[in-house]
């Protein structure tokens, strides 16, 4: 059997592990991408496909907060953190999801 690509789900081979015979993946939650692994005549896998990270891009600001600070990235399971406007008291965070959408929590 092949081995699993990175970020990848156990490959499903469906039609065996033979020269010529392919193999299919999907990836982990939090990443998107697939592809498929090919048996090779020197009894070798070729993967075509990867998968890679969701990146849910910049926040937007919550309401009657400040701009979020997202000092370790935008990518799945990264968090940005926000401070209250002049008036507000609170805070919180944003998790980038695997969906690839902010979940929010606290608020101003």
């Amino acid at each position: 059997l092949p081995g699993t690509p990175a970020n990848a789900l156990a490959p499903t081979c469906s039609s065996g592990t033979t020269f010529g015979q392919s193999c299919t993946f999907g990836c982990a939650t939090g990443y998107t991408g697939g592809g498929t692994l090919t048996c090779s005549s020197g009894g070798t896998w070729t993967q075509s496909g990867t998968c890679t990270v969701v990146n849910c891009g910049l926040p937007g600001t919550p309401a009657n907060a400040l701009a979020p600070t997202c000092s370790s990235g935008t990518t799945f399971g990264q968090s940005c953190t926000f401070g209250c406007a002049t008036g507000y008291t609170g805070g919180g965070t944003l998790t980038c999801s695997s969906g690839g959408t902010w979940t929010q929590s606290g608020t101003c």
